[in-house]
């Protein structure tokens, strides 16, 4: 009876050795197989560990504990990469984390980790993040194998593909095998559109890789003919729908939108290299591009992706803080201005600003200069007046003429002087008078105010260009639009000629003018409101982003976007329909109506003049000495006496 308990004994010591051997073998090839994903990774993840199990019991957390006893030594003496940063607090518990980091959770069952997916999704705000599942099950191949585990997995891609969590490598091993299978989510594939399916895409051969391909940051190239919306409406020259009739294999014909444009080439081209088809989305609440409030709710084309009705939309948007931390954009594409457009005018001159425009400022004010010394200087009236009349031009009588040298030297050089200044004048005169007259100052927004002009713009173009400006805008001055009321009030601005300034891009202006053919054009003033990109948008860490990210910027390198521009704007309708033809024109009465409206105010002052200086002489005459007041009187007292 002693002897069979020593050998029970004995085959129970054997059996135990044997199952911790078969631990320290499968802890050694999780491991080498972990390390080697981590190396791989490291840059990406920035060098920074997020290591914790969800086991309860305390077989999980001895291999935890044993897992990264071994792991965190190899990690650091790892001499080609920087040092790691290892976090060993649960994902929902850490306070000061990069989310890019890699996270490590480890599990013993599935049902573990859907438990667990609430609360990673509640502290993963920013939909980023790197995430290693390594599940260590107790049972056998055939279990794990199982149709019900294949479910399981694909449950649990489904969901993280819902709460958009992509980057997700579920490793299993096996008891039985020296493998480690590693599983991904595959999105696109034949008969599958957005439906993430698990995937093997590597495995583990005793803690060595067997596939290089790339775990993390996969971006599909090949969509696979999946439908895509976006989110866009039509504002040419960027976005343009076109009908086109294509013969369907039934033998019908089926009309197909086309997109064309700047953008709309971009996406045709980026649909025919992806593989995907194109249905397009309009916003139906009255806005266009829309805008992201701080409460979360959105409107317009921005709302639509945040609703998840569309994959994507594109378009000019100004940058703020909220739209950069709710969605993921692309490489900008396309820069543009957005200036004010007003109708295209003449400028206006008074007959008195038609005299004084030939010469400038600084030549008047040197001639009144002039004029002032030589009166102040010359004090007899006649040599004032013969200096005057040197300067007119006109004659000057002989006794006028000075008998000394110098002072007849002095007045040659000022007669030479006055006959130039009188030729420059009548020269510049006539050709300023002679040519066309140049269009209306609108070079810049303080201009416009000066000149009465009235603004329309949108609420937030109004709010980002003058809450902190120093211009302001009098009642009545500002008219707020809808983005979509824009093209309507471009058509009646023109039809009515109003002084009326639209904030607007210099290419939808030029495209406005080539369709809408009238007398006037808009001309844009050389004053930037605002610059900003057109880019595509995607919900925050959309899997498709890199792809159109990668395709944009070569697109871009090879010069699509500079020969779609030359192709969809006729530079020819920026120049206004008043310019100047370059043609002299001839001189006629209505260019002199200032000479004469200015010899007529100067007739009619000398009349004044002339008349005040002879009342002035007769109430100032004195009487003759001998003269009575009234001569008559005393013929009239001596018949009274009578």
């Amino acid at each position: 009876m002693t002897v069979h308990r020593h050998q029970l004994l004995l085959l129970l010591l054997i059996v135990k050795s044997i199952g911790a051997v078969d631990d320290a073998h499968q802890l050694e090839r999780w491991v080498s197989c972990v390390s080697e994903i981590v190396r791989q990774n490291a840059d990406i993840v920035k060098h920074e560990l997020n290591a914790y199990t969800l086991s309860d019991g305390a077989a999980g957390y001895r291999f935890r504990d044993d897992l990264l006893d071994r792991l965190l030594p190899l990690l650091a003496t790892h001499t080609n990469s920087a040092l790691f940063t290892f976090n060993l607090a649960r994902y929902e518990r850490t306070v000061d984390f990069n989310q890019h980091n890699l996270v490590l959770i480890l599990m013993d069952d599935l049902r573990q980790f859907e438990t667990h997916l609430p609360q990673l999704v509640a502290k993963n705000v920013e939909h980023r993040g790197y995430f290693l599942l390594l599940l260590v099950p107790t049972t056998s191949d055939s279990s794990i194998s199982s149709a019900a585990e294949h479910h399981q997995i694909a449950d649990m891609f489904r969901q993280l593909w819902d709460v958009r969590i992509h980057n997700v490598v579920l490793a299993i091993g096996y008891r039985e095998t020296v493998r480690i299978d590693l599983h991904v989510n595959d999105p696109y594939g034949p008969g599958c559109c957005g439906c993430s399916r698990p995937k093997p895409i590597a495995q583990c051969h005793d803690g060595k890789l067997t596939n290089g391909s790339p775990l993390y940051d996969r971006f599909e190239r090949n969509l696979y003919g999946c439908q895509l919306r976006v989110a866009c409406f039509e504002r040419e020259p960027f976005m343009r729908f076109v009908n086109t009739d294509d013969a369907s294999r039934t033998g019908r014909n089926q009309s197909h939108r086309r997109l064309t444009g700047i953008e709309g080439n971009l996406v045709e081209l980026l649909a025919t290299h992806l593989n995907f088809r194109v249905t397009v989305v309009q916003p139906t609440d009255g806005r266009m591009w829309g805008r992201i409030y701080p409460n979360g709710t959105a409107t317009g084309a921005l709302g639509l992706l945040l609703q998840g009705t569309v994959h994507m939309t594109v378009g000019g948007y100004f940058p703020y803080p909220k739209l950069l931390t709710t969605t993921t954009q692309s490489h900008n594409y396309y820069m543009t201005d957005l200036v004010l457009a007003v109708p295209e005018a003449l400028a206006t001159f008074s007959p008195l600003e038609q005299l004084l425009k030939p010469f400038h400022l600084t030549i008047w004010v040197v001639v009144a200069l002039e004029l002032a010394f030589g009166f102040v200087a010359l004090h007899p009236y006649a040599v004032s007046l013969s200096f005057w009349r040197a300067f007119i031009g006109e004659s000057m009588p002989g006794s006028a003429t000075p008998r000394r040298t110098p002072t007849r030297f002095v007045l040659v050089l000022w007669i030479i002087h006055s006959t130039l200044l009188r030729e420059c004048y009548k020269g510049s005169l006539v050709g300023y008078l002679t040519e066309a007259t140049p269009l209306n100052d609108i070079h810049s927004l303080a201009v416009l105010l000066q000149a009465g002009y009235r603004f329309a713009m949108t609420e937030t173009i109004y709010h980002k260009v003058f809450d902190e400006s120093q211009h302001r805008f009098d009642e009545g001055q500002l008219q707020l639009i809808e983005s979509a009321d824009g093209p309507a009030m471009l058509e009646q601005t023109i039809r009515t000629g109003d002084r009326l300034a639209l904030a607007y891009t210099r290419e939808e202006i030029i495209k406005f003018n080539e369709h809408h053919r009238t007398e006037l054009n808009f001309r844009t003033s050389d004053e930037k409101l605002l610059t900003f990109h057109f880019a595509m948008y995607f919900k925050r860490s959309s899997p498709i982003a890199a792809a159109f990210d990668w395709y944009i910027r070569r697109v871009q390198s090879t010069g699509f976007i500079t020969r779609w521009h030359h192709e969809n704007l006729d530079m020819r309708f920026e120049r206004p329909t008043l310019a100047h033809s370059g043609q002299a024109e001839v001189l006629q009465v209505r260019h002199l109506l200032g000479s004469y409206l200015l010899l007529t105010a100067g007739l009619l002052l000398a009349t004044l003049i002339f008349t005040l200086e002879l009342l002035w002489a007769q109430c100032t005459r004195p009487l003759p000495p001998n003269a009575t007041r009234y001569p008559y009187l005393h013929e009239l007292a001596y018949r009274r006496i009578r």
